[in-house]
């Protein structure tokens, strides 16, 4: 029987954890988030992670800037945070409109307060297994799979994703856990071949319903992280999730599976920064 992973009750279970451990230990972490333009997929983002940081502890500040802002004022406020003492993490909320580079943003945040991972350097380490700070979004994608309590030793996973960039980290905790990832194009002509040999699928394309049932191994693990609006009302992801439901072993359902988890895993590395910061 195939089993549904809850991604928002598992990211419930840690931002309590979190909860209690700022309370205790009386710590008082900082988050800066910058938003350029009126992306409503954008804004509504922030304000889940703003709500969430409330909700644990975490002094949640905006910085809202116009769509047409120049990229000189946007790394202004940058070098700003970056010697701001109490701020811990600063996050730029992706995607940035067109005329801004997203690589020369994010390389102009203090690596020490890289909330997401992205910074070349915190990858670099990352890869060299020199330190013990993942991104969000692989963090919580590990999480979720563990949270199967499946053995996963000597699995193989297939990542159809664009890109490399966001999914490098999430190869290298992957091969951590002994578990064997490529990174595979949904343009690949041989897309089916590879995604059918998969003991875990995951997938982040931004196109609804793009994974059939002939795609997907009997009894996988499918992580959803494609989020797609199809109308004023419904929300689905990359899988087409009720088609491949019977087929696998396990699922993340969207709404409710990655993005509650990526939330999440943006306020326990917040606190980290933290902690970092003032020991």
């Amino acid at each position: 029987m195939t089993k549904i992973i809850d991604g928002k009750a598992l990211a419930a279970k840690i931002q309590q954890e979190l909860t209690v451990e700022i309370k205790t230990k009386d710590l008082h972490p900082e988050l800066a988030v910058i938003l350029v333009g009126d992306d409503p997929a954008s804004k509504l983002y922030v304000r889940l992670k703003k709500k969430a940081c409330e909700q644990i502890g975490i002094e949640f500040h905006e910085y809202l800037m116009p769509d047409n802002i120049t990229l000189e004022q946007v790394l202004e406020t940058i070098d700003f945070l970056n010697k701001d003492e109490l701020t811990d993490a600063i996050l730029i909320q992706l995607p940035l409109p067109k005329h801004l580079d997203a690589d020369i943003i994010i390389k102009a945040i203090d690596p020490k307060k890289d909330v997401d991972g992205f910074h070349p350097e915190n990858i670099k380490k990352l890869l060299a297994g020199k330190t013990d700070f993942v991104p969000g979004l692989a963090l919580g994608i590990l999480k979720l799979i563990e949270s199967t309590e499946e053995n996963l030793n000597n699995k193989s996973a297939v990542i159809v994703a664009k890109g490399d960039v966001f999914f490098q980290p999430l190869t290298k905790v992957l091969a951590d856990k002994n578990i064997h990832a490529q990174l595979v194009d949904p343009k690949n002509p041989e897309l089916k071949k590879y995604s059918r040999q998969a003991d875990i699928l995951i997938v982040a394309i931004g196109q609804p319903f793009f994974i059939k049932e002939d795609m997907v191994k009997p009894d996988a693990i499918v992580i959803d992280v494609g989020t797609n609006k199809i109308d004023e009302h419904r929300v689905v992801g990359d899988v087409d999730y009720s088609a491949v439901f019977d087929k696998v072993s396990h699922i993340t359902p969207v709404p409710g599976g990655v993005g509650p988890m990526t939330v999440a895993m943006l306020l326990y590395n917040t606190v980290q920064l933290h902690k970092n910061r003032v020991k």
